[in-house]
């Protein structure tokens, strides 16, 4: 007997499935439009919190800008994580920035909008979401410095952006030590927010 040659197949390719996720470069886009959100918001807070500040004409506009702003990087946060890939200590520093950006806008809108109307009855509501401004706090503090040790590390990012990040947890720090919490917060989160964008831009391509 003679083997018999088998026809070729007729089975075609499965089709593509189309991705419909967002464009590494829109991602970046969007977290370049929340850094500089959240720099301008920061910028247009009062220097500290009181029953004066929650009457400023740029109190709800502050925290409304700069809660927009987090969840636009949150957002776009997987551009970052692309380039910032080759770290595990940046992969991992990302991770938790994201959630606490992703919380920022609850105490942010809670600010603007609740406080103002509860006046000093307010100080019970941050009393007993006590848990959630140190996991909030934590995360935005612990996050930007993960990320940007790990970026100089790596030479994932240049020197300024990633120095940049720091200002943040500095800030935070500076906060709590300096005569006016804002002196050192507001600071920390606009060279923050700028180094961030400035991340996002350089996050629309392939490092």
């Amino acid at each position: 007997m003679t083997a018999t040659a088998l026809p070729p197949s007729t089975a075609t390719p499965a089709a593509a499935v189309r991705d419909h996720r967002p464009s590494p470069s829109l991602r970046g886009l969007a977290v370049t439009a929340g850094g500089v959100l959240f720099a301008a918001g920061n910028a247009l807070h009062p220097m500290e919190h009181s029953e004066a500040a929650h009457q400023a004409a740029t109190w709800v506009a502050a925290h409304v800008t700069f809660g927009a702003g987090a969840v636009l990087v949150a957002a776009g946060a997987g551009a970052l994580a692309a380039r910032l890939a080759p770290s595990r200590v940046a992969t991992i520093g990302l991770a938790v920035l994201w959630v606490g950006l992703v919380l920022i806008p609850v105490g942010s809108y809670t600010e603007a909008y609740v406080a103002p109307a509860m006046h000093s009855g307010f100080a019970a509501v941050e009393q007993a979401t006590l848990w959630f401004s140190a996991l909030a706090g934590t995360a935005t503090l612990l996050g930007p410095l993960l990320v940007a040790v790990g970026a100089l590390r790596s030479r994932l990012l240049p020197a300024p952006v990633a120095v940049s990040l720091l200002a943040l947890p500095v800030g935070g720090v500076l906060a709590g030590a300096l005569p006016v919490e804002g002196w050192g917060i507001i600071p920390g989160t606009v060279v923050f927010g700028l180094g961030i964008a400035a991340a996002g831009w350089l996050s629309r391509t392939a490092a």
